[in-house]
């Protein structure tokens, strides 16, 4: 104990918290250095409760600046026993590859992993020793700097693998003096310190403490639950309580000591919660394991008493809930003692986490979309064990169970998190399992479970080939007479995306119309056919359409306040004042607001695409941004390879932006001076949004890379003044960009124009917006972008420059 385990809680390190302090062991932690210097892969091994987790952490925290690359902690507790896939994919997620790969996850580790310095802790093996010893093996064998550390009851059994056991604290002598120095006293006393205010180790209250941590046998997760009783029992009592019996030196024995001091309700939580896998909120507490015997009113007064008995573990805000894995076998051994209860348990289990998932999918409104997109993170290890329990029904049950599980991954795919947080195979592999087993039939579910599936392999890379066979698989899944929302946002992805074909933007815009006809519930699936509708608009589109969707959909971001949505609303509109304005230092300014706000909300996804239009964008902005767009090209592509994901290579619409940006640094660089600006060294999203935020690792033209406007103003030549680009007055240039002919530069487009005479005719921005129906921040929004064309540095300037240069308008 002592060590934060629910989902969310980690250091800047990376590492999970650790609550409390290390208590002794400092020879142990010596050794296991010793040992990993001397050989690749230590295993950590020890019975439950003896502290192995604690003991790796300590050590991680002692030696990750030793590694480059740092250490990473895999927490496979939450694994289900056997799953070799959901293994790779938890690693993969813990080393922090965006997973969109579309390699094997084994060949994307390996490939990721093969150059790094880095320890690999691989946290609670025992369920999965087959699975990790072979996945360790091939690792090891692939990747020369890599090290790793085990914890598991029982060794991997790995040529070269050594063991370092983990044996319990010294315990005091049966008569032997007080001595704080004995590391099991040491434990106590920190603990009950922290947990029991006011109370103290003297000479009147040693000989109790002694024989409290005699029983324990020295194991500290033992020590830490008689601690807890600490609270509402003095030492000497608990003492007297105390079983001398050998067996309850053992584990099972402490916790069945802390447990039957636990009033009935609190042991009736206890043995219900053990069907949950990760963390668990109050609310699933209620709706899973209330019943009969204690009602959900009586939930939340039982949950109290547990943690005060250190039966369970709450997270540092106090939100959510988990049982270490020796608790957990504990309380799951007695639930089975009950398999009617046990049977009833487990299906509010698993329906509840059918209802969350449901919920995800149709709960999303906008404001909501960052804390929906976290909230399925928490859940994920409960949602999959759900999923899991439904397809083992459907193997003996029959239909229902395996429909229920179609549903749940559809469900679960439709909130995106998959995407969001970079794990976009695990979505394939769930749909697959589901679709596998759920009964063959031309259904709405079933085909947009398979669209879903499609959708996937387009973002993993996969090919304009295996992309149409899916979607094609999805044709013939889909009823007759009835419109699949779903399989029209893949058609008009795959042509918009792969093909770059302006006919898949009304093929979405189809989609948007049906996704919306369905009402809020799939307000998610809207928003998403919206960022794909945009984009093919800005991309494919003509200026008129383009700079309007995008627009249109940062406007509906705001009104929406949707994070996620907004990184692409921000690409949208970047590409927009690229193309059909001319105004590439508005992009620069656009996409460093994006990236920034990707780092606010973790986005895994988006800045992969983000780097090479932003380096477009300063190449386009002059020769003395070169060098910058040039390293971004470089750290972009640093990416791709560390990920494995090349979209912006594979997707034709992609590729053509990357080649736009390289044609314009190749007019500003030689190849000597571009080799040298790209060759920058970027591994991982963090690295890369460090370059462009961050001054200590940053781009050379600054954090924000805006420079004053009166001293590098570009020409103000922007669309509006004339007619679209592509008309008769615009070529477009090598780049991409528009590039006017003959006629004079003029500052605002017709829709700046109108702002402009708003402004000047005294109306406040509020009133603006009213007069526009627009939002309150879009205005400001496009104020802002005016002053900068302008170089001044508010309204009155605005009205100063249209009083001497355009008093006509």
């Amino acid at each position: 104990m002592g060590t934060s385990m629910v989902p969310g809680d980690t250091g800047q390190s990376g590492l999970p918290l650790t609550l409390s302090a290390f208590v002794g062991r400092r020879a142990l932690l010596k050794d296991l250095r010793q040992s990993l210097a001397a050989t690749r892969l230590v295993t950590l091994t020890g019975g439950p409760g003896a502290g192995k987790t604690r003991l790796a952490l300590e050590h991680a925290q002692a030696v990750r600046s030793v590694y480059e690359h740092g250490v990473c902690v895999v927490e496979l507790a939450k694994v289900p026993e056997g799953d070799q896939a959901l293994l790779e994919q938890a690693v993969l997620w813990a080393v922090q590859v965006p997973s969109q790969a579309a390699d094997d996850p084994l060949r994307t580790l390996v490939a990721y992993l093969r150059d790094r310095s880095m320890l690999l802790i691989m946290d609670n093996c025992e369920h999965l020793v087959d699975q990790v010893g072979d996945l360790v093996a091939a690792l090891l064998r692939a990747c020369p700097n890599l090290r790793v550390l085990a914890t598991s009851r029982t060794l991997l059994a790995l040529d070269g693998e050594a063991l370092v056991v983990v044996p319990p604290l010294a315990i005091p002598d049966e008569d032997g003096p007080l001595d704080v120095e004995v590391e099991s006293v040491q434990l106590l006393v920190q603990r009950a310190a922290a947990g029991a205010p006011g109370w103290r180790l003297d000479e009147r209250n040693w000989p109790a403490v002694r024989k409290i941590v005699r029983s324990t046998g020295g194991l500290p997760l033992g020590i830490e639950l008689l601690v807890g009783q600490f609270r509402s029992l003095s030492a000497e009592v608990i003492a007297e309580r105390l079983d001398s019996a050998p067996h309850q030196r053992k584990m099972a024995g402490l916790i069945r000591t802390s447990y039957q001091l636990c009033t009935p309700s609190a042991q009736h939580l206890l043995t219900a919660a053990s069907v949950f896998t990760g963390s668990f909120d109050l609310t699933a507490a209620e709706r899973v394991c209330a019943d009969e015997r204690l009602p959900a009113v009586e939930v939340a007064d039982a949950l109290i008493e547990l943690v005060d008995k250190s039966l369970v573990v709450p997270s540092a805000d106090r939100r959510r809930y988990e049982l270490l894995v020796p608790i957990r076998q504990f309380a799951a051994t007695l639930l089975m003692q009950s398999p009617n209860r046990g049977v009833a348990v487990r299906a509010r289990h698993r329906d509840h986490y059918r209802n969350l998932a449901t919920g995800y999918a149709t709960g999303f409104r906008g404001d909501n979309e960052v804390s929906l997109l976290r909230a399925v993170g928490l859940d994920m290890p409960d949602l999959r064990a759900a999923l899991g329990s439904l397809l083992r029904d459907s193997e003996s049950v029959g239909v229902e169970p395996a429909v229920q599980a179609l549903q749940m991954s559809v469900d679960l795919s439709r909130s995106r998190w998959w995407t969001y947080s970079g794990k976009l195979p695990e979505q394939s592999l769930w749909l697959q399992r589901a679709l596998k087993a759920a009964p063959v039939s031309r259904s709405v579910l079933r085909a947009s479970a398979i669209a879903l599936d499609a959708w996937m392999k387009l973002c993993l890379g996969e090919g304009r080939e295996a992309v149409l066979a899916r979607i094609a698989d999805a044709e013939q899944a889909a009823p007759p007479d009835e419109p699949v929302a779903a399989l029209l946002f893949i058609r008009g992805a795959h042509q918009v995306l792969i093909d770059a074909d302006r006919r898949g933007v009304e093929v979405l815009r189809e989609s948007h119309r049906l996704w919306r006809s369905y009402g809020p519930g799939a307000l998610v699936d809207a928003h998403l056919t919206e960022i794909l509708l945009t984009m093919g608009s800005v991309l494919l589109g003509d200026a008129d359409e383009g700079r309007a969707a995008a627009v249109a959909f940062v406007e509906e971001c705001e009104r929406l306040q949707a994070a996620w949505g907004m990184a692409w609303a921000r690409w949208c509109l970047a590409v927009s004042l690229i193309r059909f304005d001319d105004n590439p230092l508005a992009a620069v300014d656009v996409l460093i607001e994006s990236v920034r706000g990707q780092r606010e909300i973790d986005d895994r996804w988006t800045p992969l695409f983000t780097l090479p239009v932003l380096a477009w964008a300063l190449a386009l902005a002059g020769k003395q941004y070169a060098d910058d767009a040039a390293r971004l090209l470089g750290a972009a592509d640093g990416l791709h390879r560390s990920t494995g994901i090349q979209l912006s290579r594979k997707l034709e619409v992609f590729a053509v932006l990357r080649e736009h940006a390289e044609n314009a640094v190749a007019r500003h660089l030689t190849p000597d001076e571009y080799d040298a600006a790209y060759a920058v060294q970027v591994s991982t999203v963090e690295e890369a949004i460090a370059l462009v935020l961050d001054r200590r690792y940053g781009l050379r033209t600054g954090v924000n890379l805006r420079v004053p406007a009166a001293d590098n103003a570009l020409p103000t030549t922007t669309a509006g003044s004339g007619p679209p680009a592509g008309g008769d007055n615009v070529r477009k240039g090598d780049d991409g960009g528009s590039v006017p002919k003959a006629d004079p530069p003029k500052p605002f487009t017709v829709d700046e124009w109108e702002l402009a005479r708003l402004v000047r005719d005294g109306l406040q921005n509020k009133q603006i917006a009213a007069r526009l129906f627009k939002s309150h921040r879009t205005v400001e929004y496009q104020l802002s972008t005016m002053y900068r064309k302008l170089g001044v540095g508010n309204r009155f300037g605005l009205i100063a420059y249209l009083n001497e240069h355009h008093r006509d308008r």
